[in-house]
């Protein structure tokens, strides 16, 4: 008999472990240890019926994701009642145990009482069609493009002067003349940084929220760019800083004028155990931090979200510093999104495992994904790890979340707040190729950092924030190659809605996988080293009796022999088989 590994088997009736789908199915996940068992199941009932163990139904689990450790179940299936009572039985050997909620018994359970139960199935609102798998791009307004004449006390287009007290003069006007450079990219989600009234180029720091910075232009230009962009069929998002204002906001000015005796007094954390008397966002202290539990200061934002949504028709807003600002805030703020506008999308800025503010649907509808751009950040970009590592940290990121979410999640190579993902590589392009291409084909929102797609560079804050390369735009290669792909995956079910499974990860640098959907599946294969690579890979069941196959990329023949195909990559290379 094997040596089974009882304790690593795990499950929750909660969160990525247990969810409804919004076309009412169920899907239930169980964790157990890498390899123990031969088969599992999950048997699931209605526990209101007479006799209710008489009428269990069997669903065989498959295995969704692996990781180092452990092997990761997943069932989906229709209950024939919305009150759900369930259990596992695996399978090892001569080995038999079922797990309920009192436990691993090695028999059957015979108290239904012990199930574990999903109480009332009631299906999730569906996510916004437009977000669902959609491409993204992040612009830094004042460094993307500028319309109209350049005054004397703005940087010119080609300074080095990144720092943010020096502003190149990008605004709305000339993010709206882009639009059709956007649209020709593919691009249909545009997130902006902040565009709010500061003195800084970043605009972190806040000072009158309703008021654009008459650098960027007024409400005027922000509702004509959101109506060119939806004239496009592409959406907007603004970036919404709450967690903190700047020291010039009009409540915080009156604080330290008046003391406790401003009525604005507890809309901050006064805190004389920090060097400048408040606390901050980070240890800026031109960042006062805001206090979203008292219910005047969070009545402001909320009104100054609704605003913005009902004012100029933005599509929704990217929330900064997410997991610092009071919980209940964040679900009012979700309320009032809905209230206005249905189809908007919240984003939540989290930098790490964001489940406590994304799964369960009351907050936001994803978050920007740094869990997997670390992933990405540390194989293809660092050239670190094995590829088997990297794929266990796939398999991590993908099992986080239900799918709905995963569909939903911003995939970022870099940001505003990141190197760029090529001076990350060391400037090798073959590895922004590379990175793009694993991106661009997996579950949920590729965003792209404005520039990216012409190669363009940049260290860390404020490096990263050069302005836009527009001289480089005619004939490069690598936004071709961005075009191409991001016109690929717009056409592609699979590419857009499919769910994750791993195929190979070979020590070469061939990383492979398959996107599944109803309507098509996808074969995705990437050299995700900074070498050409040769391999013979197995294809799976649904393609290996064909005589060859079309690279979806290039049009390429390839030909199969004893369900394989040989593959010549080089380095940043890959191939799509769509069927």
């Amino acid at each position: 008999m094997r040596n089974v590994n009882l304790a690593a088997i795990h499950h929750i009736p909660w969160l990525e472990y247990r969810h409804a789908l919004p076309n009412g199915d169920v899907c239930i996940r169980l964790r157990t240890a890498k390899d123990d068992f031969q088969q599992v199941s999950i048997r699931h009932f209605c526990s209101y019926r007479p006799n209710p163990l008489e009428h269990v139904e069997t669903v065989y689990m498959e295995i969704a994701y692996r990781d180092d450790l452990f092997d990761y179940y997943e069932a989906v299936f229709s209950p024939s009642d919305p009150r759900v009572r369930y259990y596992f039985v695996l399978e090892a050997d001569e080995l038999t145990v079922s797990l309920d909620a009192a436990g691993l018994h090695h028999e059957l359970p015979v108290n239904t009482e012990e199930s574990f139960v999903f109480a009332y199935v009631y299906p999730p609102s569906p996510k916004p069609e437009w977000a669902r798998g959609a491409v993204g791009y992040q612009i830094f307004p004042d460094r993307f493009r500028r319309s109209g004449e350049q005054t004397a006390s703005l940087e010119p287009w080609d300074s080095t002067r990144y720092e943010s007290a020096y502003r190149f003069g990008g605004n709305l006007r000339g993010i709206r003349e882009a639009v059709p450079y956007l649209h020709e990219l593919g691009v249909e989600i545009v997130y902006t940084t902040p565009i709010f009234d500061s003195d800084t180029a970043h605009h972190y720091n806040t000072f009158d929220y309703y008021r654009i910075d008459p650098l960027f232009g007024d409400e005027n230009d922000l509702k004509a760019l959101c109506d060119e962009l939806h004239r496009y069929d592409m959406h907007l998002v603004l970036d919404g800083v709450f967690n903190h204002s700047g020291v010039g906001f009009a409540p915080f000015i009156d604080v330290k004028e008046n003391g406790k005796a401003s009525p604005y007094y507890d809309w901050f954390f006064m805190d004389d155990a920090w060097e400048c008397g408040y606390q901050t966002f980070s240890f800026e202290s031109y960042m006062p931090k805001l206090n979203l539990k008292n219910p005047d200061c969070a009545d402001y934002f909320l009104k100054v979200g609704r605003y913005w949504l009902e004012k100029c028709g933005i599509d929704g807003w990217r929330l900064d510093v997410s997991p610092e600002v009071y919980p209940d805030f964040w679900r009012e703020y979700h309320r009032m999104m809905l209230s206005v506008n249905p189809q908007s999308i919240m984003i939540a800025e989290c930098w790490d495992d964001s489940r406590e503010w994304v799964t369960v649907g009351d907050m936001f509808d994803g978050t920007m994904n740094y869990v997997l751009s670390r992933a990405i950040w540390q194989r293809i970009a660092l050239q670190k790890g094995s590829v088997h590592a990297f794929d266990e940290n796939i398999n991590r990121c993908q099992m986080l979340y239900p799918n709905a979410v995963q569909e939903i999640m911003w995939n970022f190579l870099g940001s505003h707040d990141t190197e760029r993902f090529r001076t990350r590589a060391g400037g090798k392009e073959e590895l922004l190729r590379a990175a793009s291409f694993f991106q661009l084909t997996m579950p949920g929102v590729p965003f792209i950092y404005y520039g990216d797609e012409l190669g363009m560079e940049g260290a860390n804050d404020p490096d990263c924030r050069r302005p836009m390369r527009w001289d480089n735009v005619e004939g490069n290669p690598m936004l071709s190659h961005y075009q191409r792909l991001i016109k690929l995956r717009g056409s592609s079910p699979a590419l857009r809605f499919g769910v994750f499974r791993t195929l190979i990860a070979e020590e070469n640098g061939l990383y492979a996988f398959e996107r599944i959907d109803k309507a098509q599946k996808a074969l995705v294969a990437i050299n995700t080293s900074d070498h050409s690579l040769t391999s013979r890979i197995t294809l799976p069941t649904g393609l290996q009796a064909a005589e060859r196959l079309i690279d979806a990329v290039t049009g390429k023949k390839l030909f199969v022999s004893d369900g394989r195909i040989s593959l010549d990559l080089a380095a940043g290379e890959g191939i799509i088989i769509l069927w």
